[in-house]
């Protein structure tokens, strides 16, 4: 989002991105496996984003227009081992739950706050509060070294199938989840545009002036739950319907579409998301399964976009 952007700005108030790799094997109704993750959740205010987009580009402002600064960041990325076990009570229900013990490796936590004003077509006058905990400072580039952290995750999992034709899937990652970073980087400061210069193109530039201080103590650092709802209803032997929720706290997705399967092992799914207007494509096959989604065929230039890929292997 502080970068330079490419593509017409058409809005926006939030950006987030949930990767996870895992790699481990299955006995029984247990499972162990060796896993990555790394989310990324930004919620800014739809001024701040319309400001930058029209900074980092060069284009004329509007005199005298006032913007909302408003940015809140939350950013984990780390590694660890991940035990599951699965129940099953009944031919109809069951349930499973996980825990991962989690070794933080980068992290970002806090929030800007404030306005600025357009006293020109290539000049802007700004005022914000910062106030974060970090691991690198990417805002003003404090010389730090990086917090150790550990931490732990519990995930819940529950399938449901009243009848023949229909089931039910409620996944919720990160029930509860922790990160206790040690003696942890921070900056609270004001910063203001009492410095400015102007490039070659007469636009401004800004070295901020700050006043504030930065330190270290121990943080907690909450992760965002994230909850995915799944529903079938089996039209025929070959073709289901389906309809999916998606939860990330910052955002939600909902979407509908179709299943059909040419035997009981290959499986094409089909599916809308009504909220972003993006198409998603599956294929589930015996030991694999692979998912693209987009809301535009040019994926450099989407706002929505989803990769899956799952491989199971029995011995």
């Amino acid at each position: 989002m502080l970068g330079e952007q490419q593509v017409p700005f058409k809005g926006g108030n939030k950006a987030f991105t949930y990767n996870k790799a895992e790699v481990g094997f299955r006995w029984g109704s247990w499972q162990f496996g060796f896993l990555k993750r790394f989310d990324y959740q930004l919620a800014f205010s739809s001024e701040t984003a319309e400001l930058i987009y029209l900074a980092e580009n060069r284009l004329p402002l509007e005199v005298g227009r006032e913007y909302e600064l408003r940015i809140k960041a939350k950013h984990n990325y780390s590694r660890g081992l991940r035990l599951a076990y699965k129940h099953r009570f009944s031919s109809r229900i069951n349930v499973g739950l996980a825990a991962s013990y989690l070794q933080g490796k980068a992290f970002t936590d806090g929030s800007i706050q404030g306005s600025a004003r357009v006293t020109a077509e290539n000049n802007y006058d700004f005022q914000f509060d910062a106030d974060y905990f970090y691991s690198r400072d990417i805002l003003f580039e404090r010389d730090v070294d990086a917090p150790n952290g550990n931490g732990y995750s519990l995930d819940l999992n529950i399938g449901w199938q009243p009848n023949k034709y229909f089931t039910a899937q409620l996944e919720i990652v990160d029930l509860v989840g922790k990160m206790f970073w040690d003696n942890a980087p921070f900056t609270t400061v004001v910063a203001s545009s009492n410095t400015k210069t102007f490039d070659d193109e007469g636009y401004v530039r800004y070295e901020p002036a700050v006043s504030g201080f930065g330190s270290n103590k121990n943080f907690t650092q909450t992760l965002p739950r994230k909850i995915f709802v799944t529903a079938k209803y089996q039209w025929s032997p070959s073709v289901g319907l389906l309809a999916e929720l998606q939860d990330y706290k910052v955002a939600r997705f909902a979407s509908t579409g179709a299943e059909w399967c040419y035997n009981r092992t290959h499986c094409f799914q089909s599916l809308y998301n009504t909220t972003v207007k993006a198409l998603s494509l599956r294929y589930q096959g015996r030991g694999v399964r692979i998912e693209l989604a987009s809301d535009k065929l040019d994926i450099n230039r989407a706002r929505y976009l989803a990769v899956q890929l799952s491989l199971n292997q029995v011995f």
